[in-house]
């Protein structure tokens, strides 16, 4: 803002011309130019300020995309946590499920085991019945009253063992419907936890995708916003580099034809040591970036009657007379040139003539756009 408010004052010092001085060649600073020049000031700070208050909101938005990111992971933590949990519980209920299963197994060889005990023990039962039956025949023949008395024990043990026969056949009943009705209960509760499995899956694949999801675009939004901000400062960092320098001469007197040394600097913006030094070694301007520049020459000179000519390269920019009533007095020409790498001004004594030095001369030289 200082650079500006110079260049100003010096552009504004260019309006003291003495308006006795012959019409020259070149061109002069109109009107016309002079508001150019500062609409040209004036865009160049709306721009700055609108692209300030860019930078601004994309850092703020940048800050708001992180602290979304920052509060939906807590939440995204949780909701993976309770997951966790639902499977956790999920993997204990088939542990239980399988250990009951085992308990099932053991007891259903158990009660294999006494089935084929009884079925072992009927057919022995029946052995007994068919021989006891066979003997029961062969009785009935018998005449005597002892035999008949031996016939009716054989009957009456016959008949408790067929009431034998009876309750075990009735228990070996039982055993197999209690048997088919646990085989019924575990296949229930294997079906039923092979639903809840499949939902929980279900539920955690689809949470799972969603949260993926979420992440992704957050992910891609705070890149964009990245990328915005990195360019918005690249173009700050470019604008605050663009060339800016006010150069003064030697005080002394300089020959027609001399090259008028301004190798003294006072002010400088986007040059290095190189770059000045190689001013301070040449005495003139030399452009080292393509671009839309402002020059401002302004000398001050006791010669009553003198020319200094401004060269862009070899060929003539502008002729400057400096013809005074009194000494000392300020002459300024001030133009917009576009110039390209290697580009170079120079002040040339057009007639022998004395320039001032230190802040009663000056070259300024500033890069409007590229």
């Amino acid at each position: 803002m200082f650079l500006v408010f110079i260049l100003l004052f010096f552009c504004c010092d260019g309006f003291l011309i003495d308006t006795t001085n012959p019409p020259g060649t070149g061109q002069y600073m109109t009107d016309k130019h002079y508001k150019l020049l500062m609409d040209l000031f004036i865009e160049e700070r709306q721009a700055r300020v609108h692209l300030e208050d860019f930078v601004t909101q994309l850092q703020k938005e940048l800050v708001q995309t992180q602290t979304a990111l920052g509060n939906k992971l807590p939440e995204l933590n949780k909701e993976n946590n309770t997951l966790e949990q639902h499977v956790k519980e999920l993997k204990n209920k088939t542990e239980v499920l399988d250990n009951r299963l085992i308990a099932v197994e053991s007891e259903n060889i158990k009660l294999k085991m006494e089935l084929n005990s009884l079925r072992k023990s009927h057919g022995a039962t029946e052995n007994k019945t068919h021989y006891f039956d066979t003997e029961i025949q062969s009785l009935k023949q018998l005449k005597s009253v002892a035999n008949l008395q031996a016939v009716f024990r054989i009957s009456n043990q016959t008949d408790h063992l067929e009431h034998e026969l009876q309750n075990t056949n009735s228990q070996i009943v039982a055993l197999q419907s209690s048997d088919n009705a646990r085989k019924q209960d575990f296949l229930g509760l294997y079906n039923k936890t092979m639903v809840v499995e499949q939902t929980m899956n279900s539920q955690f694949q689809s949470s799972e995708t969603i949260n993926k999801a979420r992440i992704q675009k957050v992910a891609v939004d705070v890149s964009q916003n990245f990328i915005k901000v990195t360019k918005a400062l690249g173009d700050i960092t470019a604008y605050n580099q663009r060339t800016a320098v006010s150069l003064y001469p030697f005080d002394k007197t300089y020959s027609s034809g001399s090259t008028i040394m301004f190798s003294g600097i006072i002010t400088s913006n986007g040059l290095n040591h190189t770059r000045l030094a190689d001013f301070q070694n040449k005495g003139y301007f030399t452009c080292d970036k393509d671009g839309l520049y402002l020059i401002s020459v302004s000398l001050t000179s006791p010669t009553k009657s003198a020319r200094v000519d401004l060269y862009k390269n070899d060929n003539i920019l502008q002729y400057m007379y400096l013809q005074h009533v009194a000494s000392d007095e300020l002459t300024t020409f001030a133009a917009l040139e576009r110039l390209s790498i290697g580009d170079t001004i120079i002040a040339k004594a057009g007639t022998t003539v004395h320039i001032h030095s230190t802040y009663r001369s000056v070259l300024s030289v500033f890069q409007l756009t590229t």
